[in-house]
């Protein structure tokens, strides 16, 4: 009877651990990233970039590191407007895109130099 009891119990444990890593593989957010640069190709840190789901409102800012790179991150699916801002260079806005399951949507953003005046 116990040695029933012990495999009762062994496979039990398995089942839950398999149903935990199943269910924490399931993705249910997406991720953008990309990289900031200049017209001369010039990486650009320091630039403000937001990242704004069209179907909520909801945005989320981060910002450029040394090499022009930017990551947002455990987004909500749903199509996706990225703006990208630094003093002195013209606002630029990417949309119309959507961000799927478990996606890492790619969204590169070059930045025009401001008027002079």
């Amino acid at each position: 009877m116990k040695e029933r009891t012990k495999n009762a119990l062994a496979i039990a444990a398995t089942l839950v651990l398999l149903c935990l890593s199943t269910a924490t593989a399931q993705t249910i957010t997406g991720t953008i990233v990309g990289t900031v640069s200049d017209e001369t190709g010039s990486v650009l840190p320091g630039v403000e970039v937001t990242v704004q789901n069209q179907d909520t409102g909801i945005s989320r800012t981060v910002v450029s590191d040394d090499e022009g790179s930017y990551r947002a991150q455990s987004l909500p699916l749903g199509p996706y407007e990225v703006r990208a801002e630094l003093a002195g260079f013209q606002t630029t806005v990417r949309s119309g895109f959507g961000l799927t399951v478990g996606q890492q949507a790619v969204v590169d953003l070059t930045l025009r130099v401001g008027e002079i005046t």
